[in-house]
């Protein structure tokens, strides 16, 4: 696997991992005002992301200052900021038990990173999409872990890490980051009902 892109996917991942900004606004501040910020901030990053596809120059500085953090396909496209924000804002709306919205948020910020990580450097075994057993294995152990802390039950956890790892391989429409997190907390939701 070529060094510049995993170096590149590190930076990814690891802008991903800002996702706990959110996560601790969630946990420490009122609902309503959290819906409100996310909202706004979507707004301003949508009329950054069409200011940056009308102005050539605009999208270059931004990329810029981005470096690495863009994916190639995202050049000259929506990015796939405004669907994670997204789906965090839906996740948080749609579902109450903090616990399972937080754990859906840690899936998303270390489940995903280091699937992608883990399959890049060692993914010899492919499923699809360009998908390795070997990351999911690794999103599957990394949201065990997270579960773990968050989830009643040794076993909730499991069977909670186990659809997370499932729900990353998907290539979903949209975005897979606007998905993760509103169907991992529903899953957790529906599960609480029936385990």
């Amino acid at each position: 696997m070529d060094r510049q892109c995993i170096n590149d996917e590190i930076k990814r991942k690891t802008f991903h991992i800002l996702t706990l900004l959110y996560v601790l606004a969630y946990w420490y501040m009122p609902l309503k005002i959290v819906l409100w910020g996310m909202f706004l901030i979507i707004l301003a990053v949508l009329a950054g992301e069409i200011i940056r596809a009308k102005n050539e120059k605009f999208n270059i500085f931004i990329l810029k200052i981005l470096g690495g953090v863009h994916r190639e396909s995202e050049t000259h496209k929506i990015s796939g900021l405004p669907w994670t924000l997204s789906g965090a804002f839906f996740t948080m709306f749609l579902f109450e038990n903090k616990n399972f919205v937080l754990a859906s948020f840690l899936y998303l910020a270390f489940g995903d990173a280091v699937a992608a990580l883990a399959g890049k450097a060692w993914g010899k075994h492919k499923i699809y999409a360009g998908k390795s057993l070997e990351g999911s294995l690794a999103c599957f152990i990394v949201c065990f872990i997270a579960g773990l802390f968050l989830l009643p039950t040794w076993q909730f956890a499991f069977a909670g890490a186990l659809i997370a790892a499932f729900i990353e391989t998907i290539p979903w429409p949209l975005n897979d980051n606007f998905w993760m997190q509103i169907l991992n907390a529903g899953i957790l939701t529906f599960l609480s009902k029936v385990l």
